[in-house]
């Protein structure tokens, strides 16, 4: 009787397992089905985002301003221990500048009389929004800012977002008074760039807990890359404009080459909006010929008859 006893429950043991397995495998259905209409409708949580973003600004605003009052305060004490060094050094970069300065007016004037001479056309100067950071995401898997400038001031998804030292990131989210950013050191972040001096064009890839990693285009191992050299966008895709400054080259191994930020994100409290987009005219080259010349439209009495 005890052994007949144990196989019943032994019986008993594995009907409810295959129970609770198929409830978990109903589940599991369900929650596929739920995803998959989340993934269908994105484009309302994207409302939603933007909509959050909006209601957050004011409240992210007042919240922050006793903490940057705080920083502000703490930082004009530590400098003016340091005022006379500071003094010093200033003196020494204005006199730099000066001369970088004077060097830039002489190939500015050079480049104009070239462009006129070729007759190059370039795309317009990009426009800057100011604009505050009242809030930060910093997760191993989403590195992000929040900033007050959206739609209103002009803001679009796209627009690249720097700082005086160099590049911040991009804006991924704009809503009517607040927008978002992508940080360059996110996971998900992919910036085209260029290295100079090995002129090689590469994309930037984000890591969130080390230096971004360029990929590139080559498909052989690229040559000419040295520690130090300056790493700016490239342009490509008229997205960005061309050469806002990126970080330099840090490490070249065999794990791939790291780039070291000019961005300083711990000290990132003002920012602005670089508003570009550049959209070429190409009806011109659609209606020119393989050989260049225009094309010839249809004559009078082909017009209209097919």
């Amino acid at each position: 009787m005890e052994i007949l006893g144990q196989f019943r429950r032994e019986g008993l043991g594995r009907r409810e397992n295959r129970r609770l397995g198929l409830i978990f495998l109903m589940a599991l259905s369900f929650s596929m089905v739920l995803f998959s209409l989340f993934g269908a409708r994105a484009s309302v949580f994207e409302k939603a985002r933007e909509a959050l973003l909006d209601i957050s600004e004011p409240v992210l605003s007042v919240l922050g301003s006793p903490i940057r009052w705080v920083d502000a305060r703490f930082g004009d004490l530590s400098d003016y221990f340091n005022v006379l060094d500071e003094n010093k050094r200033l003196r020494e970069e204005n006199s730099e500048l000066r001369a970088w300065m004077h060097e830039a007016i002489t190939l500015q004037r050079q480049l104009d009389y070239f462009r006129g001479v070729l007759g190059v056309e370039l795309p317009e100067p990009a426009d800057y929004v100011d604009a505050l950071v009242i809030g930060e995401v910093d997760t191993p898997f989403q590195r992000s800012m929040i900033l007050n400038a959206g739609a209103r001031q002009g803001v679009e998804n796209g627009f690249a977002v720097v700082q005086d030292a160099g590049m911040v990131g991009h804006v991924v989210t704009t809503g009517k008074s607040a927008s978002r950013i992508l940080l360059l050191t996110d996971p998900s972040s992919r910036t085209p760039v260029v290295v100079e001096g090995a002129e090689l064009e590469a994309i930037l890839v984000g890591r969130s807990r080390g230096q971004p990693a360029l990929t590139f285009f080559a498909i052989r191992d690229p040559e000419g890359l040295e520690a130090g050299q300056r790493v700016v966008t490239s342009g490509a895709g008229g997205v960005l404009p061309r050469g806002i400054p990126i970080g330099e080259i840090a490490d070249i191994s065999d794990d791939g080459v790291r780039v070291k930020l000019f961005a300083n994100y711990a000290g990132t409290d003002f920012v602005r909006v670089v508003k570009y987009r550049f959209q070429p005219d190409l009806t011109q080259v659609e209606n020119n010929g393989a050989d260049g010349t225009p094309s010839a439209g249809p004559s009078a009495d082909e017009g209209g008859n097919e």
